[in-house]
């Protein structure tokens, strides 16, 4: 018996090899482990190396078909805390499946989480060469952006409702290991709707959202409500990529392009390295 993330004991079985993984933050992570041959199934929304043709799709995040699921005949399910529905502990159980959750409410429970899975997977050795790498970056930016003043930042998750991190999101986290503050910081929920008047009233000196809401950036501009917004004074609106949102691996690469971007000076940049929305999008 294992215990997860949640405190659940698990009897998952001696190095797993067939893995249903339900969340795009796990199968990176398997992947960065080097367990892509164990994976049998992912969810909709997981990225797999191109040309993966023996890896079956089983529905999405909150609504994965259980039937799928059973045909692949898996010894192990994993699913996260920050991506899954809480009723599939339930769900697997009348699979008589094992089901392993992840929590990952900052970026240590992500590196930990990496090395929890490593052990699962009996390849310890490679978890910890993994996340020693990992660590290894997380400090290089440390490093960089310790004596710079964190800049206020509006981060967009999602644009119509506003959704925002909020006091318990990783994402949170991951900003400020970035050298950003977080306007949103003190909302109390991990992915709270905020109302456009309040995100105004905090006065961001720079905003942040991903490729899938950069149309929004545009809208900002020609807002009249926004024109005096700190951020739209300077200019400083951009999009980085969706990994900084995603508790895997990839979020370390998220932190370093969100510090480029915060503090180019800091690497030796004259200006932002992230796309920034200048322009209506196509």
């Amino acid at each position: 018996m294992v215990r997860d993330g949640l405190g659940r004991l698990v009897a998952v079985p001696k190095s797993p090899h067939r893995i249903v993984s339900l969340a795009p933050s796990v199968t990176a992570s398997l992947l960065a482990l080097g367990a892509s041959e164990r994976l049998v199934g992912v969810s909709d929304y997981c990225v797999l190396p191109p040309g993966t043709t023996s890896i079956v799709r089983v529905g999405g995040l909150l609504n994965p078909s259980l039937e799928t699921i059973r045909a692949l005949q898996p010894d192990l399910l994993i699913g996260t805390t920050s991506g899954n529905d809480p009723a599939l502990a339930r769900q697997a159980e009348t699979l008589g499946l094992p089901l392993y959750t992840i929590d990952t409410p900052d970026v240590e429970r992500v590196l930990l989480a990496i090395n929890d899975l490593a052990r699962l997977l009996g390849e310890e050795s490679r978890g910890d060469d993994v996340v020693r790498g990992l660590r290894a970056r997380l400090e290089a930016v440390r490093t960089r952006v310790a004596a710079r003043r964190p800049p206020r930042l509006l981060f967009i998750v999602w644009s119509d409702p506003l959704v925002v991190p909020g006091r318990t999101s990783f994402l949170t986290d991951a900003l400020a290991r970035a050298g950003g503050d977080s306007v949103t910081a003190d909302a109390p929920a991990a992915w709270p709707s905020f109302d456009v008047e309040s995100a105004i009233a905090r006065a961001p000196e720079v905003i942040l959202t991903t490729p899938q809401n950069r149309g929004l950036l545009d809208r900002l501009r020609r807002d009249a409500a926004w024109e005096r917004v700190p951020a739209l004074l300077s200019g400083r609106l951009m999009t980085v990529e969706e990994s900084i949102e995603q508790p895997g691996p990839g979020v370390v690469a998220g932190i370093e392009e969100v510090a480029r971007a915060l503090h180019p000076d800091a690497f030796g940049g004259t200006g932002a390295t992230t796309r920034e929305s200048s322009r209506p999008a196509p």
